[in-house]
């Protein structure tokens, strides 16, 4: 049986965690709080903060499979992010309790309007198996560098500044032109983290956003956010002008202060390879791989209706053939609509 965690879900939730896996590198990395943390104030404020946490309980004589999921919530409800998985692979029948977990958190999460689910993964065949039998599919991967150096003072280069409001639009042009589609934010759809997701629990802060732009075209963004155990660097630039921003990086590390205590990490996705080999220039060195993997809940469909004409006998048909797996064959009552059908 699966269910939403309760506070009588206490003692499973802490003697599970160290068997568990954390997902998301970010914000393990910065300053994630703890699952049974998050657990609890996911419950108390019905989800207002923290995480949605689905707890797997195995039948009366197999008390041992037990298992948690963990989820953190969008703003905007429309997207949740994987966050803990327990027990991990390799210990008995975690594969099915993975299944199961994640085939209901899809499901969950349907039921209350969220249409996507994320999974920030490390590079791992037979997680990424488990996760495509439960309905994920890879949207792409990621290389996370690491940095952990003293940074100079510099000043600021010509042609980069703060990012404004005025930006914003270009920045939002910029990020759906040089992202995949299937590996974009479908919330957001920027890569600014001006406004960071409360529910989370994060004490992350933005040390700074930037733009490169010339001729009034923005050519790059930059972003920096500071966490209580280090910095997360995020660089959104065209790739005709890649070799170009050596010295905006180095602008944006010496922001950091950093003396080695915090490291400054940034994520090269695959289609942005190129950058990976500027930051070695600059002392990075590759830390970690993650792969991007997303559940969609819900499919849009368009409907079809007979309409029926004065002074014609019969009906003409006004709507598009529909060729989704999920359509019923049943018209609507009020015109051609379009509607979301869960895929449960």
């Amino acid at each position: 049986m699966i269910r939403p965690f309760g506070l009588r879900d206490v003692l499973t939730i802490r003697r599970l965690e160290p068997q568990g896996v954390a997902f998301d590198l970010e914000r393990l990395l910065l300053d994630a709080p703890s699952p049974l943390q998050a657990a609890l104030v996911g419950c108390l404020s019905r989800y207002h903060l923290g995480a949605v946490t689905c707890i797997h309980e195995g039948a009366e004589e197999r008390k041992d499979l037990r298992g948690f999921v963990q989820a953190w919530p969008n703003a905007k409800q429309s997207r949740w992010d994987l966050a803990y998985i327990a027990p991990a692979l390799g210990q008995p029948a975690a594969n099915d309790i993975w299944y199961r977990l994640l085939t209901y958190l899809i499901i969950f999460a349907a039921e209350q309007g969220v249409y996507r689910v994320f999974a920030r993964s490390a590079e791992d065949g037979e997680a990424e198996d488990v996760f495509r039998q439960a309905g994920f599919r890879v949207a792409g991967c990621d290389e996370v560098f690491r940095l952990v150096e003293a940074q100079p003072s510099l000043a600021i280069p010509k042609g980069l500044r703060p990012l404004g409001e005025q930006d914003r639009w270009a920045v939002q042009q910029l990020y759906s032109q040089l992202v995949p589609r299937c590996a974009q934010d479908p919330d957001t759809g920027s890569p600014y983290r001006t406004t960071l997701n409360p529910s989370t629990l994060s004490t992350s802060t933005v040390a700074g956003e930037f733009v490169w732009s010339e001729k009034g075209q923005v050519l790059a963004y930059y972003g920096l956010l500071s966490g209580a155990r280090g910095y997360w660097l995020e660089v959104l630039v065209r790739p005709e002008h890649r070799g170009d921003i050596l010295h905006h990086i180095k602008y944006l590390l010496s922001l950091t202060h950093s003396a080695g205590e915090r490291p400054i990490y940034c994520a090269v996705p695959d289609y942005a390879v190129g950058l990976g080999w500027l930051l070695r220039t600059l002392h990075f060195e590759s830390y970690a791989r993650q792969v991007l993997l997303v559940a969609h809940t819900a499919v849009r469909v368009r409907a079809r209706q007979n309409a029926l004409v004065t002074r014609l006998e019969g009906g003409v048909d006004v709507g598009a053939p529909i060729h989704s797996p999920f359509h019923t064959g049943k018209a609507s009552e009020r015109g051609v609509t379009r509607g979301y059908q869960h895929k449960v």
